[in-house]
């Protein structure tokens, strides 16, 4: 949950109103948005929010802004465009495999302290990390509005062939030598260094403002508290969040008193072509009073129920029939379902004032009909001796395949994995049991080991692109361990679930050949059983003789075990 740092006198200063200053007196009023006390020494207060989806709140404005309305202390003006800036951005067609998005605003008339500083670059830390994913989906950056001149490029430059001072250093750096050596560029700079070319943004004088999303100019990114005007911009790979992003941020500073003007972009790619930003406009909903008392279980009339969501931060245009019609702020970026505005509703009126009832369906929890059979045939194998271990349904080519002397034909792969490990779905149980063994071989043997799990594959048409399967697989290892014990093993395991097999000789690359066989029950091939290719221990570093066994029983656990 995000924490906020700041100072009890700037919250009074915002607010209009004096404000306790012990933690109980504080956790009562900042209920209101889901705040807690961490800390407070003198005027310094640190508070957690309990909901992290109010990107809003994440500073002292927000939370200054959303006590106004609760307390009555004051309507908030409402968040406008003032006007236009006159600033004209620029986006070259380049940046659309790499940031394809960006938007701008100018803010006026600012006087910030230190504590409002502070506040600002923690509220921009907040978002890249958590809204904007650690500044993959996006990054904010502050400059000095007077000092940029119009247009702004957002281009791309060779990492060797560009350069400026950033953030913190005096001393000019290629943008390589950023991403190597700063802090910022260690980083973030992963991001962007695949390509040939990264993203910067250039004023009209040729003059650098940024290396998006890894570090600010120092002579254009630097706010002070002598700054008046502020450049907000946001870029990144997702225009939702890019646009959320910067209404957050310029909202944060109309708080301070700032009037925010737009500014023009124009895309070489897209549609549509030319954006205005930011568009504060508010979103228009309707909320029906009859659905606010079922689900609250209260009587409220219209007027009251247009009072309190009012005090709940929105702006009622009219309130007839059985119908309220709002305005959801800009800056609720969190309302995607009338429940959401409900729920706020129900804060102003104070939760503790609403009557408990029970539900009025009266449901029993209980095991799915599969874990209860699948932990029936893990109660069969711990009896039979084996352990049980769990193991990832992810795992790579490699594993599955690869060193299990196989083809990969059959894998169901990642299009976008994380991991270099973990870049295919498992085709069968037997390799995670091998790969566990090899990270155990410090364990005394015999080992026995088993997992009841999932395989998937590709599926036969298009109709079912994808098939899972519940496997049982179970391996034993030791200096005796041949295909007499395993075969044991499988008898026990088919008798205790009633299912009738044979063993057929054949061949396959992953076992020793006459060693080896495939379990047939009812005309279907459903598994195999034998000892395990030398070559294929060798590849896992096992240096003992293993056999195991691979079933399919899902046809036999959806009849009952």
């Amino acid at each position: 949950m995000p924490s906020v740092q700041f100072s009890l006198d700037d919250l009074e200063g915002m607010l209009g109103k004096t404000v306790p200053r012990d933690k109980e007196g504080l956790n009562e009023i900042l209920a209101f948005v889901k705040g807690d006390v961490e800390s407070l020494e003198r005027d310094a207060v640190s508070i957690e929010v309990k909901d992290s989806n109010r990107p809003d709140i994440w500073s002292v404005e927000g939370i200054a802004r959303a006590l106004r309305y609760q307390l009555g202390t004051g309507r908030s003006r409402q968040i406008l465009v003032a006007g236009k800036s006159g600033l004209k951005v620029v986006i070259d067609k380049r940046v659309k495999p790499i940031r394809p998005f960006i938007s701008t605003a100018i803010v006026r008339g600012l006087q910030p302290s230190e504590e409002a500083l502070k506040g600002w670059i923690s509220l921009q830390e907040k978002l890249d990390l958590t809204y904007g994913r650690k500044r993959k989906r996006a990054s904010i950056g502050l400059y000095q509005a007077d000092m940029i001149a119009s247009p702004l490029s957002y281009s791309v430059a060779k990492p060797d062939e560009a350069s400026f001072a950033p953030l913190g250093s005096e001393t000019k750096l290629s943008l390589r030598e950023i991403v190597t050596n700063h802090p910022k560029g260690t980083e973030y700079g992963d991001i962007i260094s695949r390509f040939e070319e990264w993203p910067i943004l250039v004023d009209g004088e040729d003059k650098i403002l940024s290396l998006p999303p890894v570090v600010n100019s120092n002579d254009l990114g630097r706010i002070t508290p002598g700054t008046r005007n502020i450049l907000v911009e946001v870029t990144g790979t997702d225009s939702e969040t890019v646009h959320n992003t910067l209404k957050i941020m310029v909202a944060c500073l109309a708080e301070r008193g700032g009037r925010v003007y737009s500014c023009a972009e124009t895309y070489a790619y897209g549609s549509p072509r030319k954006v205005v930003s930011p568009n504060l406009s508010p979103t228009l909903t309707k909320l029906s009073l009859s659905r606010i008392n079922r689900l609250l279980g209260t009587s409220l009339v219209l007027k009251d129920a247009a009072r309190f969501a009012e005090k709940a931060g929105y702006r009622v245009q009219r309130a007839s029939g059985d119908t309220l019609h709002l305005e959801i702020p800009c800056y609720r970026i969190d309302i995607m379902h009338p429940v959401d505005v409900i729920e706020d509703i129900a804060i102003a009126l104070d939760l503790n004032k609403l009557k408990p009832e029970w539900p009025g369906i009266w449901t029993v929890g209980d095991l799915s009909r599969e874990t209860i059979e699948m932990e029936a045939l893990g109660e069969i194998m711990v009896g039979l001796g084996f352990q049980e271990v769990l193991t990832c349904v992810l795992t790579s080519p490699e594993a599955v395949a690869a060193k299990m002397q196989i083809g990969s034909e059959n894998l169901v792969t990642l299009l976008n994995p994380k991991m270099t490990t973990h870049t295919a779905m498992r085709s069968w149980v037997l390799p995670s049991l091998l790969e566990f063994l090899s990270r155990n071989t410090h364990v005394g043997y015999p080992q026995k080991i088993f997992e009841v799990g999932a395989s998937i594959s590709r599926g036969e048409n298009s109709s079912q692109p994808v098939r899972e399967e519940r496997k049982v697989a179970a391996v034993t290892i030791h200096a005796q361990a041949g295909f007499t014990e395993i075969r044991s093993s499988l008898d026990a395991l088919m008798e205790n679930v009633g299912q009738t097999f044979e063993v057929k000789e054949t061949k396959h690359p992953s076992f020793l050949s006459g060693r080896c066989g495939k379990v047939v029950s009812a005309g279907r091939e459903i598994g195999i059983v034998g000892e395990v290719s030398p070559k294929v221990l060798q590849g896992w570093g096992l240096n003992l003789p293993a056999a195991a066994f691979e079933v399919d029983l899902s046809q036999k656990m959806s009849s009952g075990v």
